[in-house]
């Protein structure tokens, strides 16, 4: 368990201030800041600071009443202050899934321009969106802008948030590995092994010594 948010709760309005910044929770961490050292000056410190001990007598109580009434629904309400967003948060969240699915959108329908476009407007809010930086990828794959699509790659393995990811990775790795070995391969070769066109596909096909279609094409 972290204990750290729990710590939190021992003094009023602190987890609301630490995770929310709201000036109501800044208030209370206030208030009770001045009560408490009020009490404490007039209990052990500065003794005649009050003509009689009426307020010493009832600050204890009231503040004991106060943090431990704070502290319970503090820990209560902990889960939804740490895990809600603020609507400021939830606004940004929403309009970088807008952009991505719009790149993903444009993507199926081969709009490369206008995909790259909206790709690269989400990676300038959000640098560590994995699935829009590995569709970018593919896009500079199919694109043939290779050296860009490298790129791409080895920026996604430098987060923590690509692990879930690497799969895809090592995946679209591999592709830009048989693209790039085909198209450096002697003209016979290529011959032999299959056929690039413009969209950054290999198609291959094997052929037996007679002219036999041993296997049909097929897309990678």
């Amino acid at each position: 368990m972290n204990w750290g948010p729990v710590l939190l709760c021992c003094w009023p309005g602190l987890p609301g201030l630490w995770f929310r910044g709201r000036w109501s929770s800044l208030m209370l961490a206030l208030v009770f800041s001045v009560v408490l050292n009020l009490a404490i000056i007039s209990t052990f410190i500065w003794t005649g600071i009050f003509v009689d001990e009426t307020f010493t007598a009832i600050a204890w109580p009231v503040i004991f009443s106060i943090w431990a009434a704070a502290a319970w629904i503090a820990f209560q309400n902990l889960p939804d202050v740490m895990s809600v967003k603020s609507r400021a948060d939830q606004t940004v969240l929403d309009s970088s899934d807008a952009l991505f699915l719009d790149a993903r959108s444009e993507y199926l329908k081969g709009q490369w321009d206008a995909s790259e476009r909206l790709l690269l407007k989400q990676l300038s809010q959000n640098p560590r969106d994995v699935e829009s930086r590995l569709l970018l990828a593919t896009l500079y794959r199919h694109t043939r802008k290779f050296d860009n699509a490298w790129r791409q790659l080895e920026t996604l393995e430098m987060f923590d948030e690509s692990e879930t990811w690497q799969a895809e990775i090592l995946r679209e790795r591999k592709l830009l590995e048989l693209i790039l070995e085909h198209e450096n391969s002697p003209p016979d070769r290529q011959a032999e092994t299959g056929k690039t066109n413009n969209d950054g596909f290999v198609r291959v096909k094997k052929i037996n010594r007679q002219g036999k279609v041993l296997a049909v094409e097929k897309a990678v």
